[in-house]
């Protein structure tokens, strides 16, 4: 399920999305880039996080705020689980949190470590508090509290960024840089720090998350291919070769599974 911010918060958070799942039995999900970086609150047991090059697995954080995803990873679910995801926008590291982005990239922070003893406050009175609604006023207080401190965005990002979603992504940086006054070098430099990303990488991303979306909203019947050209894909194999790079599975496995917990978290049968 997801939830709007209150207005004061719209440009530092995009959504709140709520996970609430009961299972009996351990659970592997697979999780892949969205382009936002986040911050989560577990409610129950938090996720294992499996860990490709250790071959181990180490338990998240309670609460921990994530960058930017390079690569899909996979996560472990003990128990039943409640969380609460706070979706930031793409930039909100570096404008909220003052943090170079690229530096949080792959990486999660406990919320401890960056706020001490008003993190340990905030995730005890989430943890008691009543309804899902009363958390996110808790956590909208706690944000609201950090927002005058917040750095600003140039012109030229700005622009750069409203034109990637307005073509879901299916822009060059050649043709961003017709747009705006500043060398690609300069644009690589924003991105790097604002998002943990290159333009081209955050613009392949949103054009990925827009096929996702077509596809959800695809009859199950229907084949996949009908949404190739519309989503930016030169054909089939393109498309194949993008999926399993940013996934690990093909654009039919991934409709075919059922139970999504996100449009970038899926259950691993």
């Amino acid at each position: 399920m997801q939830l709007p911010p209150q207005h004061l918060l719209q440009g530092l958070v995009k959504h709140y999305l709520i996970i609430d799942q009961k299972t009996s039995v351990q659970q592997y999900y697979r999780m892949f880039s969205d382009g936002n970086p986040g911050i989560v609150f577990h409610l129950k047991d938090p996720f294992l996080q499996w860990d490709e090059e250790n071959l181990i697995a180490q338990l998240q954080p309670q609460s921990f705020i994530y960058g930017q995803l390079t690569h899909h990873n996979t996560i472990i679910a003990t128990g039943n689980l409640n969380m609460i995801v706070v979706v930031l926008e793409p930039y909100a590291l570096f404008t909220h949190f003052r943090t170079a982005a690229y530096e949080l990239n792959d990486h999660a922070i406990p919320l401890e470590d960056l706020f001490a003893q008003e993190a340990r406050n905030l995730e005890e009175q989430i943890l008691t508090a009543l309804t899902t609604d009363a958390a996110i006023g808790i956590i909208e207080n706690f944000l609201l509290k950090h927002m005058p401190s917040q750095r600003h965005l140039t012109a030229d990002f700005t622009m750069a960024m409203k034109l990637i979603y307005q073509h879901q992504g299916i822009v060059s940086v050649e043709d961003l840089l017709k747009a705006l006054p500043t060398t690609e070098r300069q644009l690589e430099r924003k991105f790097r720090e604002h998002i943990g990303s290159s333009p081209k990488r955050f613009a392949d991303t949103i054009k990925f998350q827009h096929f996702l979306k077509l596809l959800q909203k695809q009859p199950h019947k229907k084949k996949i291919a009908a949404l190739i050209y519309e989503s930016g894909y030169y054909d089939h194999a393109h498309l194949n070769r993008n999926f399993r790079k940013m996934t690990g599975f093909t654009p039919a496995h991934y409709k075919d599974t059922t139970h999504m917990l996100a449009i970038n978290l899926m259950p691993l049968h």
